[in-house]
């Protein structure tokens, strides 16, 4: 997905979700590591591996993109192999298997909101009904789920109902997680995340303490 360039009413550039914790939290480099050292163990170049898994994500995310607005896929565009296309497909057919279980509404998808507040901004993966109750859903291609996931939902729905004051999130948080090797399907459920709001706010303010430190040197 590309950069998004958002901005405050006044034109003042912000910073992204994802940016802001990248770059202010280090908890899962420990994991990251250990996983590149496993695979140079194994004889496989961590690059490699890490880019296959990112391919089969993001046609994956493309083809459930692509079912929600009716729009007929082109998987031949990314260029890859049927391997990596076979675990996209069987990411899809989870999702709908998952979706259709849980009476999925879409409500809207990959919108571009911004905090006034807070001044950051993001792009939620999904606004749906699930049971007939408003929640924000994300979908990711990951061996696990890490904190830096929950920090991130915890964002989104600060920037959705900011700007969506009569539409509050009574759903809670769904995170629908795609293994990288196996394409396994998991659903993990929130309620409520206010300890990760309080991380992103504190990420968010190094974020910004960096920003008037750099321009000291």
């Amino acid at each position: 997905m590309p950069t998004i360039d958002y901005r405050l009413k006044d034109g003042q550039r912000v910073s992204g979700v994802t940016t802001i914790i990248s770059q202010n939290l280090g908890w899962n480099k420990q994991q990251l590591m250990y996983w590149a050292n496993q695979e140079g163990l194994a004889g496989r170049n961590h690059r490699d591996t890490s880019q296959k898994a990112a391919d089969a994500g993001t046609i994956g995310h493309y083809l459930i993109d692509c079912h929600i607005k009716n729009r007929t896929p082109d998987v031949e565009q990314f260029k890859t192999s049927p391997e990596i296309i076979s675990l996209a497909e069987t990411c899809l057919l989870n999702f709908l298997e998952w979706s259709k279980g849980v009476n999925l509404r879409v409500h809207i998808t990959e919108i571009n909101l911004v905090s006034e507040i807070f001044q950051f901004g993001g792009t939620p993966d999904c606004i749906g009904y699930i049971s007939d109750k408003l929640a924000l859903l994300d979908w990711k291609t990951s061996s696990g789920v890490y904190e830096d996931m929950l920090i991130q939902l915890a964002a989104y729905r600060m920037l959705w109902e900011e700007n969506n004051i009569k539409m509050s999130l009574d759903g809670g948080f769904h995170l629908l997680r795609i293994s990288k090797e196996e394409a396994a399907f998991h659903h993990h459920h929130w309620h409520s995340l206010s300890d990760a709001w309080e991380a992103f706010k504190a990420a968010l303010e190094l974020h910004k303490l960096h920003k008037i430190l750099k321009k000291k040197l």
